[in-house]
């Protein structure tokens, strides 16, 4: 098989942030017909809305304030976004999901998106939680009530690559690597990782 230069973008992505994505959708057992609400916007965000529509899910929210990341998230299988935060935007999520989603993705690891992910599940929904913890505490009764499972943590990353990431990128069927939006030389190391903690862009591609 001859392996298209474009696509070794998104071979790369299968050494970390595709299969993290794809973990996320796992554990929270997203199936055929599911609603799921992804909250971050990062690669790992927007290649967890891959990995809902791999894995069947209907409806598939995501969570940015950027155009250039909404528009991402669409062509990834995205069926609406909701941009705003805190009340108002676990108003939004609860509204446009029909009470809760079946499956939250945290992608994030903030204390605010945790609370969020604890807020727009429905009753009996699966968390996938990805995003590193940022210290934050959760209060188990938070969760009790509403029978709500937390799963996640560090991907699989060879397993889920040898199961079926890496045939579904040769295959042509994911396009995760459309998450590096620009790319730098070696020597800008520095530039790349700062345009990403500008959120200039989504994912630095470096070439040497």
């Amino acid at each position: 098989m001859i392996i298209k230069f474009a696509m070794l973008k998104s071979l790369l992505t299968l050494a970390d942030v595709m299969a993290t994505g794809y973990h996320a959708a796992r554990v929270a057992n997203v199936r055929p017909g599911d609603s799921v609400i992804v909250l971050g916007d990062g690669a790992v965000g927007l290649c967890a809305i891959i990995a809902a529509k791999l894995r069947g899910a209907t409806q598939i929210i995501s969570t940015s304030r950027h155009p250039s990341r909404q528009a991402l998230a669409s062509e990834f299988g995205a069926t609406v976004n909701i941009a705003e935060r805190g009340d108002e935007g676990i108003k939004k999520l609860l509204a446009v999901s029909n009470g809760g989603a079946d499956a939250v993705l945290e992608c994030v690891g903030t204390e605010m998106s945790t609370n969020e992910a604890l807020k727009v599940g429905r009753p009996g929904a699966i968390i996938g939680r990805v995003g590193l913890p940022h210290g934050n505490k959760i209060d188990p009764g938070e969760t009790f009530g509403n029978n709500i499972s937390l799963a996640g943590g560090p991907a699989s990353v060879t397993t889920y690559d040898k199961e079926l990431l890496l045939k579904a990128v040769l295959d042509g069927k994911i396009n995760p690597g459309k998450v590096f939006d620009d790319t730098f030389s070696l020597d800008q190391i520095e530039a790349a990782y700062q345009a990403m903690t500008d959120r200039q862009v989504i994912k630095s591609y470096i070439v040497l």
